[in-house]
């Protein structure tokens, strides 16, 4: 049952920092199958078929809320339509809210939180079927909190450039990823599988992420039901607050760890081979 959370904005606890993209898809641009063989090469200059189109304002300190995912979609409608481009199939913007410092990123299993947003020209794209990290060597799944289905407003030029069909969702997102090779990708429930969102490295993270040893999520760890609410209604406005974690296999799952002293020497960890290792 879909439960609105209306948060007000004097009650936010601290001005979180946003990286907000956007992911614009050509009608024409090729699938990039599941099963397409993948490159060895641990640092190749393009691992993938297809670049992700991903733009980044500057950073925001605002709630997230259905309307600014609103907004930021219609602002790149309009652009698109004032350059008289044609419709897309479909279009994805993404917000990532980034925990304040290493305390809590630990506590909230070494994730963000990822606030994305698909709109499609098309009913039977909708709901997303997954949500992931390709690298070269592998994928990592993009664990969901929830998603929220809502028509686009005829009115909108996003519902001409677009299309009538939303979706929005919240994810736990591995925040290491702005440190990887990686590509942020989608399957929609038809017709496209990897639909490219973002490339990684961003060069967008905060700098103390640089000076940890190990920042991967451990096997199986989340955060606690409560830190992941409390940081969600710190964030975000509008959307339903979760009353549940993820769903990982029981056996797997166990608490955040706690913060520990990081060494001197900051090193970057070279690979998530060990993420959701059971």
């Amino acid at each position: 049952m879909r439960m609105e959370h209306d948060h007000p904005r004097d009650r936010v606890r601290r001005p979180l920092r946003l990286l907000a993209l956007v992911a614009t898809v050509a009608m024409a641009a090729p699938a990039l199958g599941q099963n397409n063989p993948l490159g060895q090469s641990p640092t190749p200059p393009r691992p993938f078929q297809e670049k992700g189109s991903g733009i980044s304002p500057a950073p925001q300190r605002a709630l997230v809320t259905p309307q600014t995912q609103t907004d930021k979609l219609e602002a790149w409608a309009k652009g698109r339509e004032e350059k008289q481009a044609p419709p897309l199939k479909h279009q994805a913007y993404y917000t990532i809210l980034e925990p304040d410092d290493v305390a809590e990123f630990n506590a909230l299993g070494r994730y963000a939180l990822l606030v994305l947003t698909v709109v499609t020209q098309s009913a039977e794209e909708l709901p997303l079927k997954r949500v992931y990290l390709r690298m070269p060597d592998r994928e990592v799944p993009i664990l969901k909190i929830g998603s929220w289905r809502r028509n686009v407003d005829q009115k909108l030029v996003t519902y001409k450039m677009y299309g009538p069909y939303r979706e929005d969702g919240f994810y736990l997102f591995p925040f290491s990823a702005h440190l990887r090779i990686a590509q942020l990708q989608l399957d929609l429930a038809a017709n496209r599988s990897g639909l490219p969102v973002i490339d990684f490295p961003s060069q967008a993270e905060p700098d103390w992420l640089r000076t940890l040893q190990n920042p991967d999520p451990l096997p199986g760890a989340l955060p606690t039901l409560r830190k992941l609410q409390q940081f969600i209604k710190a964030g975000t406005s509008g959307f339903p607050i979760p009353t549940s974690l993820p769903q990982v296999a029981p056996e797997a799952r166990r608490p955040a760890p706690e913060p520990s002293p990081q060494p001197d020497e900051a090193r970057k960890p070279t690979a998530l081979k060990d993420l959701f290792k059971k």
